[in-house]
This record gives C-alpha cells, sequence and structure tokens, in this order.
C-alpha cells in the first residue's frame, strides 16, 4: 500500500516538472519582465537618498583615563543619545540650516547610535540631497554639545570626525531590488503553472480515466469537422483501440 502512493507522489512530481517544462518560455519571460519593472521603479521613481556620518567623544580629559571613567562614560552615552533627539535641539537644527521641515520630519531622518563597548556617539543623518545631509549631520553634533552642557552641567564633548559629502546613494540599491524583482516574477509565474494544474481537474488522456476514475476506456470517438491530419489521426486510434478485461 505505501509503495502505490509513493508511486503516486512521484508520479504527480514528474508531471508539475513536465509543466514547469512546457511553461519555461513563459516563466524566463515572467522573470524578465519584472527584474525590468522594478529596475525602472527603482532607477526612476524612487527618490535616492544619501547618508552622512559625524561622530562626538564623550571624554575630553587628557589625563590618564581610569576604570570609573570609562564606565561613567559608557553610562553618558546613553544619555547624550537622548539629548541629541530632543525637541530644542532639533528645532534649533532646522532654524539654523532654514529647513522648511517639523521636528518629526527632521527626527525620522536622524539615526543616533553608541557602538557597543565605546564612548562614541554616531549620529547618521539620511537626507535627499547629500550636501544638506553632511550640514544637518556636522550642526546636530554643535548644537548637541551645547545642548549637553546646559542640560548637564558636564564638559563638552568633543567632536571626532566631521561629516563629508557622501559620494555614492545609500538607497535605493538597484542591483538589490532588480534581484528581488526577478526573484518575485519567478516565485509568481511558477506558483501560477502549479495552481493552474492542482486545479485542473479535466480528463484528458485515456490514462487520466484509468487514474482518476479507475475505469478502463474501451474506445474513442474521433470529432466532427476535424481537417484530414486530424481525421487520420483519430482513425489511426481507433484501428489501435485497447480492450481491457474489467
Amino acid at each position: 500500500m505505501n509503495s502505490n502512493r509513493n508511486d503516486e507522489i512521484e508520479i504527480d512530481f514528474w508531471e508539475i516538472l513536465m509543466i514547469l517544462r512546457r511553461r519555461m518560455v513563459g516563466i524566463i519571460a515572467a522573470t524578465i519582465v519584472c527584474a525590468v519593472l522594478t529596475g525602472i521603479i527603482s532607477v526612476y521613481f524612487v527618490t535616492p537618498m544619501y547618508t552622512a556620518v559625524s561622530k562626538i567623544y564623550i571624554l575630553t580629559s587628557d589625563s590618564m583615563v581610569n576604570l570609573s571613567d570609562l564606565q561613567m562614560g559608557s553610562s553618558l552615552a546613553e544619555d547624550y543619545t537622548e539629548v541629541i533627539q530632543i525637541r530644542p535641539v532639533i528645532e534649533k537644527v532646522a532654524e539654523n540650516l532654514k529647513l522648511d521641515m517639523t521636528y518629526e520630519q527632521l527626527l525620522d531622518c536622524i539615526s543616533i547610535t553608541n557602538p557597543t563597548d565605546t564612548r562614541i556617539i554616531r549620529i547618521q543623518v539620511t537626507y535627499k540631497d547629500p550636501v544638506m545631509a553632511k550640514e544637518i549631520a556636522n550642526e546636530i553634533s554643535e548644537v548637541s554639545r551645547a545642548q549637553i552642557v546646559e542640560i548637564m552641567k558636564v564638559e563638552e564633548p568633543t567632536i571626532m570626525e566631521t561629516a563629508v559629502v557622501p559620494e555614492k546613494q545609500s538607497s535605493p540599491n538597484n542591483v538589490k531590488n532588480i534581484m528581488l524583482g526577478a526573484l518575485l516574477g519567478l516565485v509568481v509565474s511558477v506558483a501560477v503553472a502549479i495552481f493552474q494544474y492542482i486545479l485542473d481537474d479535466t480528463i484528458k488522456t485515456s490514462e487520466d480515466i484509468e487514474k482518476y476514475l479507475g475505469m478502463n476506456m474501451l474506445a474513442s470517438v474521433p470529432e466532427e469537422g476535424g481537417t484530414d491530419n486530424s481525421e487520420k489521426k483519430e482513425k489511426g486510434k481507433l484501428r489501435g483501440i485497447r480492450r481491457w478485461k474489467s
């Protein structure tokens, strides 16, 4: 009983492979079309964004740094990260650079991180204009330094690295998008072919009658109005009819 089931699974899998093979041209065409469309959208309809980065160093003392200083620096890094993102800092940056942006809009362009086990604050700005991305990152560094001193009553942090104008866009990744589009076209076209095969319950051959209905075909009748060639083929089928014992 198990061997019969395994044979049936193998036959179904083979039929699916044959279906995909017969539709290979359509599958390849769908893959190429999706890749091209995705590439066109990515290149011409998605606004390119540029990322600039500036860095602030927390401890500025020239004396030897001990363990307590390191622990304090790591703890302050989290506080600095929050201070940099407060409304007075962000709004002051927008005012200084004459940006027509709200607090929320400008904050969405900014990412403040503290690399693990460091006393460095990384200010990353992603904007559609590469020059303005650099200006925003550097302005945040300057404004936040003064705000940190005023609020936290600590020594002013040092600017470790100023932002430069990014030469390449950070998004979109055109190559990646094209590859994803091609993969999507391939998956969808293969899925459509398989679903059509699964949902197709029509009887096409004598083997289908035996397989799905458990009956033996005794005769076949040619279609009327066929061409000469089709009539000859049907007559040939009639001459080759096999009979089975039920």
